[in-house]
Formats: structure tokens, C-alpha cells, sequence
């Protein structure tokens, strides 16, 4: 490979997110989605509990001695929607049970351990075992428990927790369709539609209006759809040498998407020629840059709704995690598993 392309994927791998500051309360907050982990390793039955918290622990690269820490790889508003709706203005909306945020919590740990654990089980990245499937059903059972209490009392609650689950459950079964950005996009919405349950039931409990739950939707698609984007831009080098039609690839006219696909099958030689040619066009085009800025648009599209709704929290935090693709492309990488140190 050329060292021009090299060096750029290179320094594709190492784009991130901007580190966010945590206060004390937000890092008890994470802590209660941690322990949420380990209640759920205790439900199990007793013959398979300690072999569920090691393959947990491994599943989440946790390393013990700096505090376990269960979600590591996410990015804080997929939970920290739900610690900033809990601490919402009461003189606007109606002040929230405590267990209606525990329900939050439990829904939300397991939203995220599922999104992770079925794109795994499928891509074959986690063995399809009698563990790994108990886990897995078992997570489902709880998350649609806690969605249970959360949509109680909320005209439409139920039919709202149903119609996002649906869509999770569409978007794993199927791939078709996807053939352009904007349904890339799309589907990738529905793929995270789980983990948008809680945030948009307790903004429906807390004011009773359509339009704040809706922004909240709105607010966390965005969020996620610049983390896909994000993950897209880290993973050129592997998506290209594995065949993988992420959005970068959907950007490419049709001739290059086929460059793209012949690395995969060719030969050796015949597959660094075709990544150079693809690898060309994306520098010659832009298109990482123009990535970029999609990212941060999606950042603030969500910091902006969160800004209106009187969540300046999490608008704070969404901006912060836009700055580095901002600013500069020289900055250096962080590591999001020690970011404020959360699981200590």
C-alpha cells in the first residue's frame, strides 16, 4: 500500500470523540448501571452466575483493576439521556419516581448490553452457546419488565415501547434495502430503536406531551447515527479488507464501490491496488472530511434539542464529544474507557 494511504488510514483509526468532564453524581449515576450488570448476573440461575460475570467482563474488555465497568465501549449520552431527564427542571415537568428512573436504568443497562450482544451473535464475533443465548433471553425478559412499569400510567406507553421494539427486531432481521446512505442511516435508527424506549417514556412522563417525547427520539437518533458514522470512519482499513458496505462505501460512485468489493476476493497484489484506488478517490474527494462534518452536524442537531428542552447537561456533552472533529484533525487520540475515570 502506498505510504500517503497508509498514513491516512492510520489516522482514520485514530479519530474520536471528545472527552467529557463528569461530575460526582453522573459517575454514582454510571455506577448504577454497572451494578444493574451484576443484579442481572444474580437473577441467573445459581449453576451459571459466575460463568455469566466472566463472559460479561471479557465481553467488555473490563480490566479489574481499574473497576469494573460493564460499558466501556459506549459513549455517555447512550445512558446519560436518561441521568439528565431524571434531573429535569421540576417547575416544567412532573417530578419522576424513583422507581420510574430505576426502571430507566434497568431497561437502558439491558438496551445496551442487547444492541452489542445480537450484532455480535450475528456477525459471529460471540459463539452462539447455551450461555451466550440464556444471556441473551434473559436480558430481553428484563429490559421488557422494566419497559412494562416505565409505559404504565402513559396514555399510548405500551404501544410506544411496542412499535420501537418492532423496529430493533426488523432491523436485525433484514438488510435489504439498504442500498444508499440515507437508508443506511435509517436502518441504523431502528437497529438502536431499543435504546431510545426509556428516554422517550420518561419524557412522556414527565411533561405528557407528543413533542418532547418526540424530540427526544429525534435528539438520541442523531446521537447515534454520528456514532455510527464515527465507527464507520475508525474502521475503513478492516471494512475495506473484510468486503464490509459500510456508509463510507455507499458514497462511492459504482465503480469504486467495485474496487471496494474485489479487495475481499483478489489476490494479494490485485487487492493493494484496488484499496489504493479506492483509498485515492476518498483523499481526492474528501469524503472522510465531508464525513466529519456530518458527524458534527448530527452532534449538534441533538445538543440543539436538548439546549431547547432545558437539558443544557446534555447539550454540553454532546458538543464536547463534536470538538476534536472541529477543530483539527492533529489532535490526539483519547481513550473513552478511562474518560473521567468512571469506573473507578
Amino acid at each position: 500500500m502506498e505510504d500517503k494511504n497508509r498514513e491516512f488510514l492510520s489516522s482514520c483509526a485514530k479519530t474520536d470523540f471528545g472527552p467529557i468532564a463528569f461530575s460526582a453524581a453522573e459517575k454514582a449515576f454510571y455506577k448504577r448501571l454497572n451494578a444493574e450488570m451484576i443484579s442481572f448476573c444474580r437473577s441467573l440461575p445459581d449453576s451459571v452466575q459466575n460463568d455469566s460475570m466472566f463472559f460479561l467482563l471479557e465481553y467488555s474488555g473490563t480490566n479489574l483493576t481499574d473497576g469494573v465497568d460493564f460499558f466501556a465501549n459506549y459513549y455517555a449520552p447512550a445512558w446519560s439521556f436518561i441521568y439528565w431527564l431524571s434531573r429535569g427542571s421540576v417547575s416544567r415537568s412532573k417530578r419522576l419516581r424513583d422507581r420510574l428512573i430505576a426502571s430507566a436504568v434497568t431497561s437502558q443497562s439491558m438496551a445496551m448490553l442487547l444492541h452489542s450482544l445480537d450484532d455480535h451473535l450475528m456477525d459471529g464475533q460471540v459463539s452462539v452457546t447455551p450461555l451466550s443465548l440464556l444471556l441473551r433471553s434473559q436480558a430481553w425478559m428484563t429490559m421488557s419488565g422494566a419497559f412494562r412499569t416505565l409505559a404504565c400510567g402513559i396514555p399510548g406507553g405500551e404501544r410506544t415501547a411496542r412499535s420501537f421494539i418492532d423496529a430493533y427486531c426488523w432491523s436485525i432481521q433484514t438488510s435489504k434495502g439498504v442500498n444508499d446512505f440515507e437508508s443506511y442511516c435509517t436502518r441504523f435508527k431502528k437497529q438502536m430503536a431499543i435504546g431510545m424506549v426509556a428516554p422517550v417514556l420518561l419524557a412522556m412522563k414527565m411533561t405528557g406531551r407528543a413533542e418532547f417525547a418526540r424530540d427526544m427520539e429525534t435528539a438520541y437518533g442523531a446521537f447515534g447515527i454520528a456514532w455510527r458514522l464515527l465507527d464507520d470512519i475508525r474502521d475503513i482499513a478492516s471494512d475495506i479488507e473484510a468486503g464490509v458496505h459500510s456508509s463510507i462505501y455507499l458514497c462511492l460512485p459504482k465503480d469504486l464501490r467495485n474496487e471496494w468489493d474485489l479487495v475481499k476476493s483478489d489476490t494479494p497484489e490485485s487487492g493493494e491496488k484496488s484499496v489504493n484506488t479506492v483509498v485515492d478517490f476518498i483523499l481526492e474527494a474528501g469524503l472522510i472530511e465531508a464525513m466529519k462534518a456530518k458527524v458534527s452536524t448530527e452532534l449538534e442537531v441533538a445538543a440543539s434539542i436538548a439546549e431547547k428542552r432545558d437539558l443544557p447537561g446534555l447539550a454540553n456533552e454532546l458538543r464536547w464529544l463534536a470538538r476534536p472533529l472541529r477543530e483539527s484533525d492533529t489532535h490526539e487520540p483519547y481513550d473513552k474507557r478511562r474518560t473521567s475515570s468512571l469506573a473507578q
